[in-house]
């Protein structure tokens, strides 16, 4: 989706590995159409808590996000991030990057995740539900 972006358009990974074509040798870069790619947001990558409690989709028994042992990880490890601070790294990024003069309209990030919209067991699900519980509502991009 992100070859659909405006430049105010920020895609954010969450992944562990993110795609090969997100960054270039490891480093952020702009497409063609300003778009700026190969940023990560850290504190949204699953961490070692999580590792191998996923066996994928094809080998889940429940497909329910409520009783996904890897997912229930995730969320604890989202519940110890502070709220403020995530928001106040989000600002600051926007900030840095408003000054850029080839921006049009307000900066907005948007978290791409390894699972597509369709996952049941995506990490969507937990993010989500932590920045509601936050008193911030997100939903699914669409272009």
């Amino acid at each position: 989706m992100i070859r659909f972006f405006k430049p105010n358009q920020i895609p954010v990974s969450t992944a562990v590995w993110p795609p090969k074509w997100y960054t270039i040798n490891g480093n952020q870069y702009y497409d063609k159409r300003r778009v700026l790619n190969g940023l990560t947001a850290k504190p949204f990558v699953p961490n070692e808590r999580c590792r191998d409690l996923c066996r994928g989709t094809e080998n889940c028994s429940t497909k329910d996000p409520n009783s996904c042992q890897f997912l229930q990880k995730y969320y604890e490890q989202l519940c110890e991030l502070d709220f403020n601070s995530i928001m106040q790294r989000f600002k600051n990024l926007a900030n840095s990057y408003e000054e850029r003069n080839f921006l049009e309209g307000e900066i907005e990030f948007v978290l791409i995740f390894h699972e597509t919209p369709k996952n049941p067991c995506s990490e969507r699900w937990a993010v989500q539900k932590w920045f509601k519980e936050n008193g911030v509502e997100i939903e699914e991009w669409v272009k």
